[in-house]
């Protein structure tokens, strides 16, 4: 038995520490593996934050072009229902005979 004596001595030093080398690493382990999730958390946090920005400037961009057709869609409206009253108007004789009196009598006052 003393001969077996250091082997023994040997193998149960590796023994411990293997067990000693596998409880560390998986301590270890555990604290990357937190480490990770927080990141993770955090960088998702950031990209919605980065949506939640990018949404809000593509609303307001959306906004501003619904305006801009709006005032444009005004602008021709306006100027297709003068052009139009202005057509009938044209259509009645008695605006004709006004219209006409108008201008014979404003070149007469510049004569």
């Amino acid at each position: 038995m003393n001969e077996y004596l250091p082997y023994i001595i040997s193998v149960i030093c590796a023994t411990i520490a293997g067990f000693a080398s596998y409880a560390v690493a998986r301590k270890q382990a555990k604290a990357d593996i937190q480490r990770l999730e927080k990141q993770n958390e955090l960088d998702i946090e950031k990209e919605r934050e980065k949506f939640a920005m990018e949404k809000e400037k593509m609303e307001i961009e959306h906004h501003h072009q619904l305006e801009l057709l709006q005032k444009e869609y005004e602008n021709t409206l306006g100027a297709s229902v003068t052009s139009t009253l202005i057509t009938e108007a044209m259509k009645n004789p008695v605006v004709k005979q006004q219209l006409s009196q108008g201008i014979k009598s404003g070149g007469r006052k510049k004569r």
